[in-house]
């Protein structure tokens, strides 16, 4: 397979395993319940375009981060990959959550909706490592493509999401958001063992 191409295909399943966009149906719902439809389209467009802004932007600076904080990749990438597996395991055993409905502002939307149930830490995380192995333009941009097309599923998801739930069922949904998990919790799993390759022999010859 091309390298580009098979680079494109993990980050965007990467991308969106974490992202996620099914699990924040429930979150969405609830807080656009007394909102019309024209508002609740402009919330998911809002919402998904500023996730894309963050993690690109993230996906940018990540190595001047690095630089600044004398951060190894390899260390970010184990830390990486154990966030990543909490978040995974969090989807498969999830916890009760509390009603999100005393959040009445509009402005309070974009909050919990894209930042940090889309682009939150782990999908800020992802996004970091897979930039670090984008060593040329054309990675660059194949990862840049990845996470378009994941925040673009994203918005269509939640600007259908009254339609999937209705289709789908709460129960269809969860066993989704489940396998997402899994995935998420592979991805962190295998980040964790990019670092510890490479960790192991530095600490090694120290």
């Amino acid at each position: 397979m091309d390298p580009v191409l098979e680079f494109g295909i993990t980050a965007f399943i990467s991308i969106f395993a974490i992202i996620n966009p099914l699990s924040t149906i429930p979150v969405f719902l609830s807080l656009m319940k007394n909102e019309q439809l024209e508002e609740r389209h402009k919330v998911a467009f809002r919402s998904s375009l500023v996730a894309f802004c963050v993690l690109v932007f993230f996906a940018l600076t990540g190595f001047f981060l690095f630089q600044i904080y004398s951060i190894t990749l390899e260390a970010f990438r184990i830390a990486g990959g154990v966030i990543l597996f909490v978040i995974g395991m969090g989807m498969l055993f999830p916890k009760p959550q509390n009603s999100l409905s005393h959040l009445e502002s509009r402005q309070s939307y974009l909050v919990p909706l894209a930042i940090p149930m889309t682009s939150g830490p782990g999908a800020i995380t992802t996004a970091i490592v897979l930039a670090s192995q984008a060593t040329n333009a054309w990675l660059e941009i194949t990862l840049w493509v990845a996470i378009f097309i994941a925040c673009a599923i994203n918005f269509f998801v939640l600007r259908y999401s009254d339609i999937i739930k209705r289709r789908v069922g709460e129960e269809g949904v969860m066993a989704m958001v489940k396998i997402m998990g899994l995935l998420v919790c592979a991805v962190g799993v295998q980040f964790m063992i990019n670092g510890l390759k490479v960790a192991f022999p530095l600490l090694a010859g120290a």
